[in-house]
């Protein structure tokens, strides 16, 4: 049985930029930030499982999607206020933060500007909060400008097997005005988390990891959880950078175990 979601769509305006958001289902929040290839939209293959128990926000960074970048800010800092601003818009006093890639960093920035406003945090293949030199090694690894039957975060056998999914997925990285993607990778390799700021956090935190992951490696991923108190982290295998998007159904698992198990887990009370 296939159950219909009411989709309402918002516009924030906030630092002379509308960022645009989507809300549906109900429950508690939990909201999504998307990595460098995606925007609100690529989130298609988890909105639809989450919101049977959630109320799920998919929004876009500055220039992704239908999110305006007249500005030109559009970094890490930038995009953690803007992230805060869709959740006062929505009347989100707290909500659970899942961001992948490029969307973890913001994730995290926001959690730790704003240690109030999580339920649980969940990274999943990013290289937020490790050693910069790893995320700047990327600008040699990602092109502006992919090739329309690959993309280079989708790994070579799902490129074989599902050609159609990623030609979708190529489209929806193609929506928008976003930054160079050099520009953007040099955001988040010149973005800085202080050990102290990231020993102060209290947010039960999930590095999620793929075995496979050219770009954001386990080992790396895992150096990045011990500097956060409490943090774990689970290792997917047979999995790539894009696991969300090719392996839906593990990676939406995953999250899921996770946001669920953390109320009885850690003794955190439903907002």
């Amino acid at each position: 049985m296939t159950l219909e979601f009411e989709r309402r769509a918002t516009i924030v305006a906030r630092d002379g930029e509308n960022i645009y958001a989507e809300a549906t289902g109900a429950g508690e929040p939990i909201v999504f930030c998307h990595g460098l290839g995606g925007n609100h939209a690529i989130w298609w293959r988890q909105v639809g499982v989450f919101a049977q128990r959630y109320y799920v926000i998919t929004w876009d960074q500055r220039g992704f999607g239908n999110s305006t970048a007249h500005s030109g800010r559009t970094g890490i800092d930038e995009a953690a206020g803007d992230l805060i601003a869709v959740l006062d818009a929505l009347q989100i006093r707290r909500a659970h933060l899942v961001g992948q890639s490029m969307g973890a960093f913001v994730a995290l920035r926001a959690a730790l500007n704003h240690p109030d406003r999580g339920i649980t945090l969940v990274l999943s293949t990013t290289l937020a909060g490790a050693d910069p030199s790893h995320t700047r090694a990327l600008q040699a690894a990602v092109p502006d400008r992919p090739r329309r039957d690959r993309h280079p975060v989708v790994s070579a056998d799902f490129s074989r097997s599902e050609p159609d999914l990623v030609v979708l997925y190529n489209l929806i990285s193609s929506f928008g005005t976003k930054p160079p993607v050099g520009e953007m990778v040099e955001a988040m390799a010149s973005h800085r988390f202080g050990d102290e700021e990231l020993a102060s956090l209290a947010l039960p935190t999930l590095f999620l990891a793929a075995a496979n992951d050219q770009f954001c490696p386990p080992s790396v991923m895992k150096t990045a959880a011990a500097r956060i108190p409490g943090a774990v982290v689970e290792v997917l295998p047979d999995a790539s950078h894009s696991v969300y998007y090719e392996q839906p159904g593990t990676w939406t698992d995953a999250v899921l175990k996770f946001v669920e198990s953390s109320h009885t887990r850690y003794n955190i009370g439903k907002c």
